[in-house]
């Protein structure tokens, strides 16, 4: 139990240190847009 405490106060001081992540204003695809089907046209 105390092991679990340690690593999750180690995790936490990590993330911190890492910052946050920049906003952005417009979304990017994770996924390539070539090969997906159209489904706006019956």
């Amino acid at each position: 139990m105390a092991r679990a405490v340690a690593l999750a106060v180690e995790a936490g001081r990590l993330a911190r240190e890492a910052g946050r992540i920049p906003l952005r204003s417009w979304g990017e695809a994770s996924s390539p847009a070539l090969g997906l089907p159209d489904l706006a046209e019956p």
